[in-house]
């Protein structure tokens, strides 16, 4: 349940209406949309998968794969 007005608002009535970039599906975008262009059947597909880590095989969710493993420290351009 929301507990506040929702006040995002559109520059344009254009800048509703898009396609899925993954399986062309209609959508109606809201400002500050943050599915990246992916309707909701497809948004795991925008999201990288997570890995195990090279040096203690942790998994490092997709999310997180940039920052590197928070167990040991692992940095994927070494540092």
């Amino acid at each position: 349940m929301l507990l506040f007005a929702d006040s995002r608002g559109f520059e344009s009535s254009e800048e509703r209406l898009s396609h899925c970039l993954f399986c062309g599906k209609e959508l109606v975008l809201l400002p500050d949309d943050r599915r990246q262009g992916s309707c909701f059947d497809c948004l795991a597909l925008s999201v990288p998968s997570a890995v195990a880590c090279p040096e203690c095989n942790a998994e490092i969710p997709g999310e997180e794969r940039g920052v590197g493993c928070s167990e040991c420290g692992w940095y994927p351009l070494g540092g």
